[in-house]
């Protein structure tokens, strides 16, 4: 058998958070696409540039697995790790290269009392184009009672397989009381990161509000009206609501960042670097703040942010200390203080944690998630932007007054919900 072997490519643009890559993927040479195969190089990549590859058995029977998944559930320690995956490499590229995905538009979130809400919609889906809304009640789905999915576990499988044009029927309730169905056809759905983005007037003061999604090569197109508008405003507060920020691209993390802090030099400001393994001290990356056109000149910098703010999102709090005055609204982060590099097999793309990330002071490790500096919940029955809305109208209160409205903090005792979720998943936030 010919020896196993690594063949590397760049794809300099793509760089996770979330699905932290760095600033390559790496295309696994292996001999065939038989199971054996595809289990033997997760295992030797673990062994090489896992962030952990001290805990990887050394030794294993690539035949006694059935799935490359499978192989490295059985090799790593889930506790730590939740983050590692398996996904589709063409749905990978579409997702981060293209800002696509196959679905049918909206996100939702089940409430304590089973109930079933929408909280966002893209505006170019198939639900963007429909009646539906933020704060509309799921009532049924193809026929089900939400109750009766909840019962049966079923909502991995509801929304049925990845084919363009499978249709959907749900029945909601407005927020008028209002029931209605529709019929949504799954088809090619274009991701616009920013959820909403305007100026509010915050008593004297112009504060900029930006609802912000997902860390995307195309959200490179979409900054440059947002902070135009800023700039011309005066603004030199910004709410920056990651509420449903999942992650996503180091490079437009860095990007972002460098809108939001007007540096004086490139030498010195660094924003993030990306830490290896013992065996690859030579791939630790360092990303500086750059310099670009209508960069704010920020007094404060509020984040809005909840257990889903994973990532990219909290390498922006977390790169950004050190240079702003940074107050988090919300709840405690998803706790995500490393990244993965993509690698190549069959139609696969294996995301192994390969680096943690540290801002300019060496912090990072935030494992149980950045904790929030005033509480508050998040309530779809106010649009995104709308300041009576609970979660900006408390980021509204600190901006105005520098502390919270109440005494009620949110401390790193309040831990994130720690279920795993597929990679991908994870950065879309939608179905």
């Amino acid at each position: 058998m010919p020896p196993f072997k690594i063949i590397v490519w760049i794809m300099c643009s793509v760089l996770l958070v979330a699905c932290d890559e760095s600033n390559d993927d790496t295309t696994v040479d292996i001999e065939s696409c038989e199971v054996t195969q595809q289990n033997r190089a997760v295992h030797e990549v673990l062994l090489d540039k896992y962030l952990w590859y001290q805990d990887i058995d050394q030794t294993l029977d690539y035949s006694s697995l059935d799935s490359p998944q499978q192989t490295l559930e059985f090799l790593i320690d889930r506790d730590r790790d939740r983050f590692s995956g398996i996904d589709n490499a063409a749905d990978f590229d579409s997702l981060f290269q293209e800002g696509q995905y196959l679905g049918y538009g909206f996100s939702f979130t089940i409430k304590a009392d089973g109930r079933v809400w929408i909280q966002f919609v893209y505006n170019d889906s198939p639900a963007g184009k429909s009646s539906i809304k933020r704060g509309d009640e799921i009532l049924s789905i193809n026929g089900q009672t939400v109750q009766q999915v909840i019962d049966s576990l079923s909502w991995d499988t509801v929304f049925g397989p990845a084919l363009q044009n499978h249709p959907l029927t749900m029945q909601l309730r407005n927020q008028l009381g209002n029931i209605f169905s529709v019929i949504l056809f799954k088809t090619t759905v274009n991701i616009n990161t920013v959820l909403h983005h305007g100026i509010l007037h915050n008593g004297s003061e112009n504060v900029g509000y930006l609802a912000y999604k997902s860390f995307l090569n195309t959200s490179n197109a979409e900054f440059p009206a947002v902070f135009a508008a800023f700039k011309a405003a005066g603004v030199r507060k910004v709410i920056l609501d990651m509420r449903y920020n999942g992650g996503g691209s180091v490079s437009v993390a860095n990007k972002l960042a460098s809108y939001l802090y007007a540096n004086e030099t490139t030498d010195d400001d660094l924003f993030t670097k990306l830490i290896y393994n013992d065996k690859h001290q030579d791939s630790n990356v360092f990303f500086f703040l750059e310099s670009s056109l209508n960069q704010l000149e920020l007094d404060q910098l509020i984040v809005i942010t909840s257990a889903a703010t994973c990532s990219a999102s909290e390498m922006i709090i977390n790169g950004l200390k050190p240079y702003v005055d940074v107050k988090t609204v919300g709840s405690a982060t998803c706790g995500k203080p490393v990244g993965m590099n993509g690698f190549r097999f069959c139609d696969n793309i294996f995301l192994p944690v390969t680096f943690e990330s540290q801002n300019k002071n060496d912090e990072g490790g935030y494992f149980d998630g950045i904790s929030a500096d005033c509480a508050a919940a998040d309530d779809v029955n106010f649009a995104l932007g709308d300041a009576e809305e609970s979660m900006l109208s408390e980021a509204l209160f600190v901006s105005a007054n520098n502390r919270c409205r109440s005494a009620l903090r949110v401390d790193q005792a309040e831990r994130p919900d720690r279920k795993l979720e597929p990679v991908l998943r994870a950065v879309i936030g939608a179905y």
